[in-house]
């Protein structure tokens, strides 16, 4: 029984084999150990290809994905290098129009300048920091076309900031000093009107408080220059102002005085000698004068106050700083420095101030 058995395990063991061999059709010897084996069934799913065949196309397909991956960065980085010059020629251009805007505003309150009523001081100063402005702005044009970098653009930009504030700093000091010298002016004009209405015999007492309260507003206001207090203080003076002229209106409407003569006032600093017949003539100031005595009406003669009121046919001197008033015909002749302004006929206008330095003579009725 068991010899029987043990041929049937040889006959099936001989059977299988055969089987196995057949179904390779030949392509590989079979191996009796587990290693051959494994490498039969390995040929089996690859149909019949060699397992060392795929890593050689997996290596060709990662150096393709390579050199593309290579040239898309290249020309990443090359469209990012063009659009970095552009924003760098365009930030570059952007510059050179606020330089040129700049350059026009400039021309621009030159302009403005040389047609305000400044004085010459503020004038020439201010013009020439408007030059000063316009060669840096020429300056800075050079700096940002030769510029290479952002670092060299955001060096100029501070530049051009730092220079538009400094301009706006010094326009505003121009501003301010040209309201000073037109209150300055309006205020010289208010005592020539206090002058003559004192000269008729008013009673000029509470406009010369509020003259006085303008002198010392103007006077705090130079002192406000440049400061956001500036136009705080105008507002007050714009008040006295009003306050004053409306006591000047008041005194017009009680005096009712025409001039149906000449007349002349003026400001010296230095000496004057006035001749001719007058029907009103005031003297005020601080100096020595000589009037003939017989002409004098009123002489005020205190610390600060000193005024002689005369009228006739004389002839009076003095020297020192004085404001001369004079209604009638005759001739004044000043000597030093000031202004003065003259009506020459009863029916000719009164002149604006005109200045003078050195001896002037004028004539008048």
């Amino acid at each position: 029984m068991r010899r029987l058995i043990g041929a049937v395990l040889v006959l099936m063991a001989l059977v299988m084999t055969a089987s196995a061999a057949q179904n390779l059709k030949g392509g590989v010897t079979v191996a009796t150990d587990i290693t051959s084996t494994a490498t039969v069934k390995m040929g089996q799913h690859g149909a019949g290809e060699p397992a060392a065949g795929k890593p050689a196309n997996v290596g060709e397909g990662y150096s393709k994905a390579k050199e593309w991956f290579e040239e898309t960065k290249k020309k990443v980085q090359e469209a990012r290098q063009q659009a970095e010059e552009k924003r760098f020629e365009a930030w570059k251009k952007h510059l050179l129009a606020w330089v040129e805007v700049g350059k026009r505003w400039v021309e621009r309150v030159e302009l403005r300048v040389e047609n305000l009523n400044l004085g010459n001081d503020s004038k020439e100063r201010l013009m020439n920091k408007l030059q000063e402005i316009e060669s840096r702005f020429t300056e800075i044009e050079s700096k940002i076309e030769s510029a290479q970098n952002y670092t060299e653009l955001r060096d100029t930009t501070k530049e051009i900031k730092w220079m538009w504030g400094e301009l706006k700093q010094e326009m505003r000091h121009a501003v301010h000093g040209y309201a000073i010298e037109k209150y300055q002016e309006i205020l010289e004009r208010l005592k020539q009107v206090r002058d003559r209405l004192e000269a008729v015999g008013l009673n000029v007492s509470e406009l010369n408080e509020k003259i006085d309260e303008i002198e010392q507003a103007v006077a705090e206001l130079e002192d406000s220059v440049g400061t956001p207090e500036f136009a705080d203080k105008v507002r007050e003076i714009n008040g006295l102002f009003r306050e004053a002229f409306g006591l000047v209106k008041e005194l017009s409407r009680e005096a009712r005085y025409e001039y149906h003569t000449g007349f002349v006032y003026a400001h010296v600093n230095g000496s004057f000698e006035l001749s001719g017949n007058f029907s009103l003539v005031q003297i005020k100031g601080e100096g020595d004068v000589t009037i003939p005595e017989n002409v004098v009406v009123t002489s005020v003669d205190t610390p600060g106050v000193r005024m002689i009121v005369a009228r006739g046919n004389f002839t009076a001197s003095g020297e020192g700083e004085f404001r001369i008033l004079a209604h009638g015909s005759g001739e004044l002749v000043l000597n030093g420095e000031g202004y003065y302004r003259v009506k020459q006929t009863p029916t000719s206008p009164v002149t604006d101030e005109i200045e003078f330095e050195g001896e002037k003579n004028v004539t008048f009725g």
